[in-house]
Formats: structure tokens, C-alpha cells, sequence
């Protein structure tokens, strides 16, 4: 997927924000006991942090 250097640069600090939610919703339920959970949120939020290192930008 091919973006402007604008739109990319949004892209990349929206799922820097929404992975850094993601872990620290993962930390709070590792605190209440549910790992299965926490591990799962952490395994999306590295998921979404990694998707603009797959995404070309236009010059």
C-alpha cells in the first residue's frame, strides 16, 4: 500500500497511540490475574505497532 507522507506519518503515530493503549490495558488485567487475556491484547497491540513498517510512502 502506497501513502503520502502525511497520511503515513498519521498512520504511524495512530497505532503507536492505540498499541501503547493496548499495553497498558494488557499490564492492568496481568495485575488482576487474567493472563490469557493480557497476552492476547499484548500479541494485537505489537501487531497494530508493526503495520506501518509495511507501508510505502510516496515521494
Amino acid at each position: 500500500m502506497k501513502v503520502s507522507k502525511s497520511k503515513y506519518e498519521k498512520i504511524d503515530a495512530a497505532s503507536k497511540i492505540i498499541g501503547l493503549i493496548l499495553l497498558a490495558i494488557s499490564i492492568d488485567n496481568v495485575s488482576k490475574g487474567n493472563y490469557y487475556i493480557a497476552l492476547a491484547l499484548f500479541g494485537i497491540g505489537g501487531i497494530i505497532s508493526i503495520v506501518p513498517v509495511f507501508i510505502e510512502v510516496e515521494i
